[in-house]
């Protein structure tokens, strides 16, 4: 392979394309040697061995007008005179209309001092024109014979005189490389370019008070770029091919405050449409085209807050320019050329990171292969029915590296899970719902940690609970049962006979309930407790089932008469967390779920993070659980899991909360930065340290969190190569996340591992959770750690953790 450089002496600074006319360029000489020619001069200076001549007029280098590549004052005198190039001159696609309509054109590139003549448009006509130029001596043989030397003498240092074979098979794959890609994003992320922010608009904040609409204009309906916006919040997408379509969204976009506004075609001009939809909008313009062509925007961009150039239109382009509207990179870029009346030459505001940003494992200095193992261990769990599909994410250094959905929804294979797809989050719940609302009351002076429970809920005053605390109940220390059938005092014991459980299966007890028990189906619900039908002061239980609102206050009630362990120490119960949450309902005067999303949630962009999400999304985005056969009779499919949660109406501080991996990470990331994400504060650096790092000293457990167990002989449910100060919490489900400050790291991993049955339990036996962990450590060593190690350094980890879920 030889490196030309092209196209001499320079076609930068044009605004009309050679392919399809002749473009002027009108700078005197001083102006070109300073600019367009130094860098062939330092090419050639360099030992570099070809040369492509432009299609280009030049008048202050050649008077007579004519096409560089046949100009002899720019071929020969400027570029082989001049400045010594003796290397290999090809011309520039002679098909071109640059220069295609010249007459004699092969003989006159020839006669300018080119070598190599490209892509003729009638190769037997040239060819005959300078076998007729030699007879008519405009040219000579040796001219010929010197420029076909001088074509075979590259031929042969390139090696072409021992021609080898290449190996086709996997040659695309080799070519585009990870290494590849990784550059390629470098080049997309740093050439966006900003150049109009006058109310520092970009990158967008306050998304907790924004109504955000996308619309791209002659782009495809499924485009990188609107699927990139809604990663970061809740955005609207429209897509429109003509400017009667654009004006027909005015009335749709009236209750939206934020418009972002994509320009993707030349095929007309839509400035009108635009400054007509974004009136009373705060709106940022992106425009995938060459700079020269937003002239013709020039007044949309002037109204506009924001205006990004991302200059082609790529999936790259369109990826970056997404992630740095919403602060996912920083913006650096530069405008290379002036557009009269829009930007000039060297234009760009600079903006700062402010949000996660999505990228390839290179850009942390890890290499994509060593992840592969990952997929690996998933394949595995699937094939084994550990789980039918789970999604993967990992953040580290502020940028997700990996963010991956394998398998279905079920066994069946019929539906694929997708990277925005909800799963049940079982026991995350406590570390991302309730801990977070705690964590707020504190920093806000509401809330202390060794205040008592029972001064928020009344049911504990004259209890001997009347003394736990709220750091009792974080660190599950308060003495409490780890379990209690929240559900029985729904169940009409009048409605059957004998026990409702049974260690045995049989034709009466052929519900499983767990590995060891079975249950009868033939009982009924209090008809004040449970109904049928939807009625005033009753909440969503199942597909069909109605739990009655007061049911809470029923479980509290039962938590209040559990009987406490004999001397304080650590038994994980989430009838602590079932507590806290009625604590923090108290003192917020809000329900949970709408705590956390005014403070949290919907602050960070992470819409799909909620409670009872068939509410808020569709039945078909969220991921099946557990085929119910003992409650509530039916495949839970947007109903929380875990009954305890369920009965209390699906919102509770134990379990409930449902979302996809990428939105959970916001607020993990929002961690690591001590309280802080998208250029807002949540939680301040103190409190975050507080509850992040403090331990308990009878326990591995945390202040609502689960850490890596550090006492020998002790199982942990984290990976061995995780660091003591890591952070997080598993669930039930078939899920986990963990926090690693020590190395930057995010990991998350969300399945459905007790579908069809709770009884699965082979995500444990096969340790896939923290085999994942393990692969993620060893792709950040230098040295390779082979998977049969990571299986015989994790242990059994993950089936006793699962046990204590």
């Amino acid at each position: 392979v030889m490196a030309v450089a092209k196209h001499f002496p320079g076609h930068g600074d044009t605004s009309t394309d050679s392919h399809k006319t002749l473009p002027t360029i009108t700078h005197d000489k001083d102006r070109l040697d300073d600019f367009e020619i130094k860098p062939f001069r330092k090419y050639i200076d360099a030992g570099l061995s070809g040369m492509m001549i432009g299609h280009l007029n030049i008048p202050a280098l050649d008077p007579k007008r004519q096409p560089s590549s046949l100009s002899e004052p720019i071929t020969t005198k400027l570029l082989q005179n001049d400045l010594g190039f003796s290397g290999l001159i090809f011309t520039d696609g002679l098909q071109m209309k640059g220069v295609s309509g010249e007459d004699n054109y092969c003989v006159r590139a020839l006669l300018a001092g080119n070598d190599v003549l490209l892509g003729p448009v009638n190769t037997a006509k040239e060819f005959n024109a300078v076998k007729k130029a030699i007879v008519d001596t405009l040219l000579t043989e040796s001219q010929i014979e010197v420029k076909c030397k001088k074509v075979l003498a590259y031929k042969y240092i390139l090696g072409l005189n021992h021609v080898t074979t290449i190996e086709a098979s996997g040659l695309i794959q080799s070519l585009n490389n990870a290494n590849a890609e990784w550059i390629n994003r470098n080049l997309h992320r740093d050439a966006m370019t900003l150049i109009k922010d006058d109310d520092k608009i970009v990158p967008l904040k306050g998304l907790d008070k924004r109504k955000i609409a996308a619309i791209s204009i002659g782009a495809s309906v499924d485009n990188t770029f609107h699927n990139i916006l809604k990663m970061y919040g809740d955005v609207t997408c429209f897509n429109v091919s003509d400017s009667d379509a654009l004006l027909q969204l005015k009335k749709i976009l009236e209750p939206y405050n934020t418009i972002i506004v994509s320009v993707h075609t030349t095929r007309t001009n839509f400035s009108t449409a635009i400054q007509n939809v974004m009136q009373g909008k705060e709106t940022v313009l992106a425009f995938f085209l060459n700079p020269y062509r937003i002239a013709a925007y020039a007044s949309a961009v002037k109204n506009a807050d924001g205006v990004l150039l991302a200059y082609e239109d790529t999936d790259l382009a369109q990826n970056y320019a997404a992630q740095a509207i919403f602060g996912g990179n920083a913006i650096t870029g530069k405008a290379p050329v002036t557009v009269k009346g829009v930007f000039k030459e060297g234009k760009g505001i600079n903006t700062k990171k402010i949000r996660l940003s999505y990228t390839v494992p290179e850009d942390v200095g890890i290499a994509t292969s060593r992840l592969d193992g990952i997929e690996t261990i998933v394949q595995e769990g699937i094939k084994a029915q550990a789980f039918p599909g789970c999604q993967i994410l990992i953040a580290k250094d502020g940028e997700v590296i990996y963010n991956k959905s394998f398998g279905s929804f079920e066994y069946d294979g019929k539906q694929k899970v997708t990277n925005t797809d909800l799963y049940d989050l079982a026991s995350m719940t406590k570390a991302t719902a309730t801990v977070p609302a705690v964590m707020k009351l504190y920093d806000d002076a509401k809330l202390k940690l060794n205040t008592a429970i029972s001064n928020y809920v009344s049911a504990l005053k004259g209890t001997e609970k009347s003394d736990i605390t709220v750091r009792d109940a974080l660190l599950h220390e308060s003495r409490l049962p780890a379990f209690i059938p929240y559900y029985m005092n729904a169940i009409d014991e009048d409605s059957y006979e004998g026990k409702l459980f049974n260690r045995t299966q049989t034709s009466l007890y052929s519900a499983q309930f767990d590995a060891n028990t079975w249950a009868r189906t033939d009982y009924r619900f209090k008809p004040s407790m449970v109904s049928q039908t939807p009625k005033a002061g009753f909440l969503p239980l199942a597909e069909g089932l109605y739990i009655n609102e007061t049911y809470s206050d029923t479980i509290i009630s039962e938590i209040a008469k559990s009987k406490l362990s004999k001397r304080k120490q650590y038994v994980y119960s989430c009838l602590n967390f079932m507590l806290l949450k009625e604590v923090v309902e108290k003192i917020s005067k809000e329900d949970l779920n709408t705590f956390v999303q005014e403070n949290f949630f919907s602050k960070l962009g992470a819409t799909t993070t909620t409670y009872n999400p068939l509410t808020k999304f569709d039945k078909q985005r969220i991921v099946p659980t557990e085929k119910d056969d003992f409650l509530r009779k039916q495949l839970l499919q947007g109903y929380v899991h875990d009954e305890g949660a369920a009965f209390m109406g699906g919102i509770s501080g134990n379990a409930g909360l449902f979302s996809d991996a990428n939105d959970i990470a916001k607020l993990y990331q929002m961690w690591l930065n001590m309280g802080t994400y998208g250029g807002e504060e949540y939680l301040s650096p103190k409190t975050c340290q507080l509850f992040l790092q403090a331990k308990s000293g009878i326990s591995r457990r945390g202040l609502g969190f689960d850490k890596p167990e550090t006492t020998t002989g002790k199982s942990s449910p984290t990976a061995l190569s995780a660091p003591a100060g890591t952070y997080g919490h598993t669930g039930f489900t078939g899920t986990c996340f963990w926090v690693d400050p020590d190395n930057n790291l995010i990991y998350i991993f969300l399945s459905n591992r007790v579908n069809d049955k709770r009884t699965h339990n082979a995500i444990s036996t096969l340790n896939i959770r923290t085999r994942i962990q393990e692969e993620i450590y060893s792709a950040m060593k230098k040295g390779t750690v082979s998977q049969e190690t990571n299986i015989t350094n994790t242990n059994t980890n993950d089936k006793q953790k699962t046990d204590a879920e």
